[in-house]
């Protein structure tokens, strides 16, 4: 009984850490010895507050430099107020399920609104952001959280009201790179 008790402990453990959690954009990156990357600014969707707090998206291309193996994805920053400066990157095939979660979900209800009491969250989740589309009567407000290792920092993020009219422009910017 306690080798089966092990043997499960053991089991459990690896597959827990043997998952994959982080995309494959930082994990090429962070397993590279020497590395370029390529940022295109001339395709990008950016958010900011009235704090001048920024969120960019925008594509890039990674090459390790020993192997000469490439990779593309969106890379996202993000820079908030108290010094915090963040990186993470959405592989290309999690672009096409945010491209269709902008598309069915979020643009058609972008002058939504709700009944006094009621909100309604539309929220997509790849393997290093989350990216939420809050309404609640005729206010509306984006929300896009940061990955580590799959696990949420839900201390630091960035939201806005003011400009969430500007989805359309982050949806015509993925399909470019899609």
């Amino acid at each position: 009984m306690k080798k089966l008790f092990t043997f499960l402990l053991i089991f459990i453990i690896t597959q827990n850490y043997s998952q994959n959690k982080n995309s494959e954009a930082r994990q090429f990156i962070e397993n590279a010895e020497i590395m370029q990357i390529n940022k295109d600014w001339n395709i990008k969707a950016e958010f900011t507050t009235g704090l001048k707090e920024v969120l960019v998206f925008f594509p890039v291309e990674a090459i390790d430099l020993k192997s000469h193996n490439k990779i593309k994805a969106l890379q996202v920053e993000m820079a908030l107020t108290d010094n915090y400066f963040k990186s993470s990157w959405i592989d290309l095939n999690e672009v096409e399920e945010f491209v269709l979660f902008l598309e069915q979900y979020v643009i058609p209800n972008l002058k939504d609104k709700t009944e006094k009491n009621q909100s309604t969250t539309y929220i997509f989740n790849s393997k290093e952001i989350t990216f939420s589309f809050y309404i609640q009567n005729t206010s509306r407000r984006i929300s896009i959280y940061l990955k580590d290792n799959g696990l949420t920092d839900y201390r630091r993020y960035f939201w806005t009201e003011s400009q969430v009219n500007k989805i359309p422009e982050l949806l015509a910017m993925l399909k470019k790179i899609k």
